[in-house]
């Protein structure tokens, strides 16, 4: 396994409690758009087991062309111990990147491309809207759909900036306004669907889709295949 370790150049609050970290980029490191992988806090290996609580599985937000790695997350976002001692930290600390890889890709297949989040899951949609604006090839639109009811959106100001007539936000805040956009665009569009957030709002949205004739490789999810089975096949 292929282990590295990073140093913090950069913190960043973007709203309450939701933090961007920046770490430093190893020339030899790169990674496809809308790649995940391991964190851990340094010592995590340490001893017979790995301490499992000091790791997380976390959306990598920036493309390697940005010549830095970033993450954005809750903090401390709940009671975890990953959380906690990732608020503690500080520029010029370390941490473990291992295991890094892709489910994620953008699908180039001349069909429109429609990215659903609920909250801070819009990191994972960061680079797959960045590499959809460098390259729009076999891509004839997307949409990206973020719901929070904070109303306090990550990356709004910077996701605007960039939509045009081949690319479209909405920044929703109460699930019935979301339910009624995407009823309509199950019926209008021929869309390859993305979805990140809650365990529960995946299967919410699955099963929404999945009622209106959208087939499960339409529907792309950011879990192991044992897993995704069970959610699109719920």
């Amino acid at each position: 396994m292929e282990k590295y370790t990073l140093k913090i150049i950069d913190i960043i609050d973007e709203t309450d409690n939701t933090k961007t970290y920046f770490f430093e980029k190893p020339e030899n490191l790169t990674w496809e758009p809308g790649s995940h992988t391991h964190i851990g806090h340094i010592g995590f290996d340490i001893g017979d087991q790995p301490r499992k609580e000091w790791v997380r599985h976390m959306s990598i937000i920036t493309l390697p062309e940005e010549n830095k790695i970033a993450i954005t997350t809750r903090v401390p976002g709940s009671k975890s111990e990953f959380k906690n001692k990732l608020a503690e930290l500080k520029t010029g600390d370390e941490v473990a990147f291992f295991k890094i890889g892709s489910r994620m890709g953008l699908r180039r297949i001349n069909r429109p491309i429609i990215l659903i989040s609920m909250g801070v899951g819009i990191a994972t949609m960061r680079p797959l809207i960045l590499s959809f604006i460098n390259d729009k090839t076999n891509i004839p639109y997307l949409l990206n759909i973020n719901i929070d009811s904070s109303d306090k959106f990550v990356f709004k100001n910077q996701l605007d900036k960039l939509a045009d007539e081949n690319y479209k936000n909405y920044w929703i805040n109460s699930r019935t306004s979301f339910y009624e956009m995407l009823s309509k665009l199950m019926k209008s569009e021929n869309a390859i669907y993305y979805v990140v957030g809650s365990d529960a709002f995946i299967k919410d949205i699955i099963q929404r889709l999945r009622v209106n004739s959208i087939k499960i490789e339409e529907i792309i999810i950011d879990r192991k295949d044992e897993r995704k089975q069970k959610f699109l096949e719920g």
